[in-house]
């Protein structure tokens, strides 16, 4: 159960403030509070800035928790197609290589932005950052031993004889994202016609503070901090005329890494 309360109110002619708070209460995890607070503030016609803090609670999915998927996979390292499960944190094959029931993943959040605005030109520029602690997410890849699956095989555990490698969801990372979105429009009206031209550009940086050894190795790290492109941007011009539209675009993103073949690709536009 969840009761959720919203306040905003203009606080003077020029000044926004918002507060929210959200209480829940779940039968497995318990009870939790978490509140935002923002504002807004027109400085003067053309300029303005922005700013929130909130803190976050997301508990486990009941797919996270029980989760039970096998299937075929290419190993690069053997060169042989082999079963590659994702098994539930407390399954007894899981608890060999240290799974366990499922925490909450909590948050805490900042950003802070301006906008300033000259006629029928705009920009806006935020910053956020993001603490996760006990954040949900995958294990690296583990091998059973002929005894470990002999045994389990003897308990009667289902599944076991069909895993080569497994993996499952646990709370083993802490992280920080931080990043800077920035978006520019400008409209241009001539006899040939209206053109709106946008500009948008996000980088965002993700970087592993903590994390549980022997549940976590490095290729998970790498993806973690690698494998989305940390800045993207694209730039699109749409023009109107008479009953004609036209529209171009570009966009490009930076290096990423890709751990199913543990190679990083360079940026492409």
């Amino acid at each position: 159960i969840a009761a959720y309360i919203d306040l905003e109110a203009d606080i003077t002619d020029n000044l926004l403030l918002a507060v929210a708070l959200r209480w829940e209460d779940f039968d497995v995890f318990g009870t939790t509070t978490n509140g935002k607070i923002a504002g807004h503030w027109q400085i003067v016609d053309c300029f303005a800035i922005r700013g929130s803090y909130s803190t976050g609670f997301r508990a486990p999915t009941p797919g996270q928790s029980n989760a039970f998927n096998v299937s075929t996979e290419f190993n690069l390292a053997t060169n042989e197609l082999e079963n590659n499960g994702t098994i539930p944190p407390t399954s007894p094959v899981a608890e060999l290589r240290g799974g366990q029931a499922l925490d909450p993943e909590e948050s805490e959040n900042y950003t802070f932005g301006a906008i300033l605005q000259l006629g029928d030109f705009s920009v806006t520029v935020d910053y956020f950052n993001i603490d996760l602690e006990d954040r949900l997410g995958i294990s690296q890849n583990f091998e059973l031993t002929d005894e470990e699956r002999d045994a389990l095989i003897e308990a009667g555990v289902a599944g076991a004889d069909s895993l080569a490698t497994f993996r499952f969801f646990t709370n083993g990372i802490e992280t920080n994202t931080e990043g800077v979105d920035v978006v520019a429009t400008y409209v241009l009206d001539s006899g040939l016609g209206v053109t709106d031209f946008n500009l948008a550009y996000n980088r965002t940086e993700t970087t592993v503070e903590d994390f549980v050894p022997g549940i976590i190795d490095d290729v998970r790290i790498k993806e973690l901090e690698e494998a989305l492109p940390e800045s993207r941007w694209n730039i699109m011009a749409n023009h109107t005329m008479s009953n004609w539209r036209f529209m171009a675009r570009y966009s490009y993103f930076d290096d990423w890494y890709d751990s199913e073949d543990t190679l990083s690709y360079d940026g492409y536009g």
